[in-house]
């Protein structure tokens, strides 16, 4: 067995390195019940939601509980060009996208009034925006992608606002940035349950902190230390537990005896420190050859 104090880094599948790289949330991809970030869980039903029975049934993020607010907040380096974008079935309770500096200064795309008037702000960050509209927003029980684009220009960034790919024009969707500003938070927030999260993705963000893994998912990960993975996937649970049903162990003296290749399984608890992705071994043992 392995000494259970063992913590070891492994790349989990919404952390891929310490370079810039796509964070994604897929709740079509996830496991019924699995939770995520503040009050937001799986659900599955209709695209009609008034209705029980259907012949296609789709999952969705939405919020818990009617009374309390669903929300998702990723920590990491945004700089230079990068998107956000969630795809989402909104309702007309007040919501906001906000991109926020270490200061908590930034930029957001709120829905304040309903009927599906998105607004891009700046909030003692940058200059422009404040109008609002609603280009190309489909109403219904439908899906909309919603988008907010960074672009590093030569003298200045520009953060604009897109509806299901439709831009929003002039000032009402645009806001003029420092040409060196780096966020470090994205937070999605105020989701009810007459909201359904399809999906979310962050484009070109650097180490991501707060993640959002599931059950259910095709990605793989990095095995143990020492271990080149043979069999069954590894698990990783919504907590980001990760089990590792089988891997092999090639070693020449130490830790496993007789030397050679071993197939083992292993069991580790997510511990994060110090904004590192940790995790603790729990449990581990020898397979029967």
């Amino acid at each position: 067995m392995l000494n259970k104090s063992v913590s070891f880094l492994i790349s989990a599948m919404c952390v891929t390195n310490a370079f810039a790289s796509d964070y994604v949330v897929d709740a079509t991809t996830m496991n019924v019940g699995s939770s995520i970030g503040e009050n937001l869980v799986v659900k599955e039903g209709c695209l009609d939601p008034s209705k029980t029975t259907c012949a296609e049934k789709f999952k969705w993020l939405t919020s818990s509980s009617a009374v309390k607010m669903g929300n998702l907040q990723i920590l990491g380096e945004l700089k230079g060009n990068f998107e956000i974008i969630i795809t989402l079935d909104s309702n007309d309770d007040q919501k906001a996208i906000k991109l926020l500096t270490s200061d908590n200064r930034g930029i957001s795309f709120n829905l304040p009034y309903g009927d599906a008037d998105w607004r891009l702000i700046a909030n003692g960050f940058g200059t422009g925006g404040g109008n609002y509209g609603r280009a190309g927003w489909n109403y219904g029980y439908a899906f909309n992608e919603v988008k907010l684009v960074v672009q590093q220009g030569a003298t200045e960034s520009i953060a604009q606002a897109y509806i299901n790919g439709t831009p929003y024009t002039s000032g009402s969707g645009i806001v003029k940035l420092d040409r060196e500003v780096v966020f470090t938070r994205v937070a999605f927030e105020g989701f009810t349950v007459n909201d359904r999260i399809s999906d979310i993705k962050i484009r070109n963000i650097s180490n991501p902190t707060t993640t959002a893994c599931s059950n259910g998912s095709s990605t793989t990960t990095t095995p143990v230390s020492g271990t080149t993975n043979t069999g069954d996937l590894p698990q990783i649970a919504s907590n980001l537990d990760i089990k590792i049903p089988r891997g092999l162990y090639s070693q020449s003296g130490g830790l496993f005896t007789p030397a050679g290749s071993i197939p083992i399984w292993a069991d580790l608890k997510y511990v994060p420190q110090n904004g590192q992705q940790l995790w603790t071994l729990t449990g581990a043992g020898v397979l029967p050859q």
